[in-house]
């Protein structure tokens, strides 16, 4: 076995790289962190705006998300439960083909497609009480089951085989789609997943708690991951080249510099990893989907009033438009729930792409631009404060993954598995968890990987 300069090397500082390099350092593991960037989180951060943290990227976590909120309590990061705040989501309006419509009047209103027993359910609310009612999934876990491959079809068949005609797959999926372009772009069983793992959240979860928050910003908490590491996180480091060896891994670095270790953890997601040379190659099904799977766009904008526009017009704060702007929120991070500081514009699919590579002043404008298309009181009031394009930032390429029709069954069960010495985490390869606590869960099993295989070697 040749000396090598640490035991484990991981390649991004993400909450799932950090996680492992956690557990691993706890262990007594040499680990060095390799960061390309000059801040630590990945996709989580969190920007100062008006004396207010812009969370672009991850928000709110469930009050079941028992992996983060043990990182919490061992670093003593206070948390705020955000149900109060929560509260206030529930007011929102809909904005479809330039008019605005009342909550209160969607159920009757003519432009509602859904059916009997559904007509109260919001647009953004539809997809996600289907997938509840419908999903099949006893566990989350259970949706690589070859027993639920059928159901790897576009949402679209999917919506249709229930039933539902066409206008009401394109309102109650295709306005401001989470994951994919529309209806027909994603997988009904990563849906069926999603909804199987909210119903075990609120499993977990207290009754009197739907999630929280981290006081002073989520991007806290991997900040105090990365403090307390022996070797802390080496930012700036780009990796350009992983070699998997019999006993070791070789990292190449753009600046020349190359690393060995006995394990490597890559924790980039796919459309970043596809820009590292892996040698030798990956294979078959998992070189296929670090290929093709894809991520979604999103873009979030931050927005201050110049005064409560919304007192002026009487529409709620909130609105859920199928304009440029997309799902416009009050946010509310004050000590006062009621109070708002911002606004926040979360852009996403096509809407993200159309204004990717505008510059962040044209994206701010076009968005602003859409609000007072359908608000004429907004006129003047909005300045942009902050943006994050994820889909345009290199070292992410997106805000999340998702699986197209027919990919779960061909990548999700084993695209994640170890190529030698090189293990892969990151919340895109998680089997039973979602967002930060996937991410987490996908951190256990890379250094589960490692241990077992060190163990074995004594």
């Amino acid at each position: 076995m040749i000396r090598t300069d640490c035991d484990v090397a991981v390649v991004g500082a993400g909450i799932s790289g950090l996680g492992a390099a956690l557990a691993l350092a706890d262990d007594g593991f040499d680990v060095r962190v390799l960061e390309a960037q000059q801040r630590i989180g990945g996709r989580i951060r969190s920007m100062r705006q008006l004396g207010a943290n812009a969370e672009a990227g991850a928000t709110y976590v469930g009050a079941g998300y028992e992996r983060f909120l043990a990182l919490c309590r061992r670093f003593s990061i206070p948390l705020i439960d955000v149900t109060p705040i929560l509260e206030f989501f529930r007011e929102q309006e809909l904005v479809l083909d330039g008019r605005i419509i009342r909550q209160r009047d969607w159920p009757d209103h003519p432009a509602n497609p859904f059916p009997k027993g559904d007509r109260e359910l919001m647009p953004w609310n539809f997809h996600r009480v289907l997938t509840m009612r419908e999903t099949p999934l006893e566990r989350p876990g259970d949706w690589t089951d070859a027993r639920h491959a059928a159901l790897d079809i576009s949402m679209r068949d999917w919506m249709r085989s229930l039933g539902f005609s066409d206008d009401v797959v394109r309102i109650g999926y295709g306005i401001n789609t989470t994951f994919g372009r529309d209806a027909s772009d994603v997988s009904a069983l990563l849906m069926l997943f999603r909804a199987a793992f909210s119903k075990e959240q609120r499993r977990l979860a207290p009754t009197d708690k739907l999630g929280f928050t981290v006081e002073g910003g989520v991007e806290r908490v991997p900040q105090a991951m990365a403090a307390a590491l022996p070797r802390g996180v080496e930012t700036g480091a780009v990796v350009t080249a992983l070699e998997n060896h019999r006993d070791h891994a070789r990292l190449q670095l753009a600046d020349g510099r190359q690393l060995t270790a006995r394990h490597a953890i890559c924790s980039l997601p796919f459309a970043v990893l596809r820009r590292l040379a892996i040698d030798p190659p990956l294979e078959g099904a998992q070189a296929e989907a670090v290929a093709r799977l894809p991520q979604q766009p999103v873009t979030q904008v931050f927005l201050a009033a110049k005064r409560p526009f919304w007192d002026d017009d009487g529409y709620a704060p909130s609105v859920f438009t199928d304009t440029q702007a997309g799902m416009v929120t009050a946010v509310r991070r004050g000590d006062d729930p009621s109070a708002i500081s911002h606004l926040s514009c979360w852009v996403v699919g096509p809407q993200a792409e159309r204004i990717a590579g505008s510059g962040d002043e044209a994206a701010g404008r076009a968005v602003i631009q859409a609000i007072e298309a359908v608000r004429p009181a907004a006129r003047g009031q909005l300045e942009l404060i902050g943006l994050q394009a994820w889909g345009s930032d290199p070292f992410a390429l997106g805000a999340w993954a998702y699986f197209r029709p027919g990919q779960v069954r061909q990548f999700a069960a084993g695209m994640g598995r170890a190529h030698g010495r090189i293990h892969f985490c990151g919340e895109h390869l998680a089997q039973a968890g979602r967002g930060l606590e996937g991410a987490l869960e996908t951190a256990e099993t890379a250094v589960a990987e490692i241990r077992s295989i060190e163990q074995k070697a004594i």
